[in-house]
């Protein structure tokens, strides 16, 4: 049971917190029920919270079916299935966003700029070199503060899933700093990318009147 309470995956807490609600379907539903709050203490993960999200699962798949969506099996950990899914946590949840500043685990958040570091539970914790971007889920303010359910993420991400007005009122600090020049090279990219697309079309439509 202990390898079945543990499904650590290197994307982080929030991609082995969303693998875990569909395998209360299994055959090892029971036994895994029978463990109750003891297993998933060890695999830091809520029961009750797990239950409820097996329920909802349940409703959404339920509401595909009758608008006739298709529906895949869970992919996880699929490396395509684990970027999506980062991808949309971080499309919803952009303010949680921290930034280690010294390479030891201190991170910065940007929104309010307080400094925490990562929970023991979090399968990072402990990680040399720890991510240099995080999105969290909880941060908890005590003699130690500390971020728990984190997922990596690159800044890249953030600037691209990110609405530009949360990037332009960050507090002023070197992370801010940070995304707005990758913000400038990728849209500077992107308009490069664009004259290159359309001097290409005007080339080819020089050429077919051409001939």
């Amino acid at each position: 049971m202990e390898d079945y309470w543990k499904p650590v995956y290197a994307a982080g807490t929030q991609s082995r917190v969303a693998g875990s609600p569909h395998r209360f379907t299994g055959a090892e539903a029971p036994l895994m029920f029978a463990d109750g709050d003891d297993g998933c203490t060890d695999a830091a993960l809520c029961l009750d919270s797990l239950r409820q999200a097996d329920l909802l699962r349940a409703e959404l798949l339920d509401l595909m079916q009758r608008i006739e969506l298709p529906v895949s099996d869970p992919a996880f950990p699929d490396e395509d299935c684990i970027l999506n899914v980062t991808r949309a946590l971080l499309s919803g949840g952009f303010l949680k966003v921290a930034r280690d500043v010294d390479g030891q685990g201190n991170y910065v958040m940007l929104s309010h700029k307080h400094v925490a570091t990562l929970h023991p539970s979090s399968v990072y914790h402990g990680r040399s070199p720890p991510p240099a971007w995080v999105l969290y889920h909880d941060f908890s303010i005590s003699q130690d503060n500390c971020i728990s359910v984190a997922t990596e993420v690159l800044p890249e991400m953030l600037v691209e899933f990110a609405p530009q007005y949360y990037l332009s009122n960050l507090p002023r600090s070197e992370s801010r700093d940070l995304l707005m020049d990758l913000r400038d090279q990728l849209q500077d990219h992107t308009l490069f990318t664009t004259q290159r697309e359309q001097e290409e079309d005007e080339e080819e439509k020089e050429s077919c009147c051409l001939q």
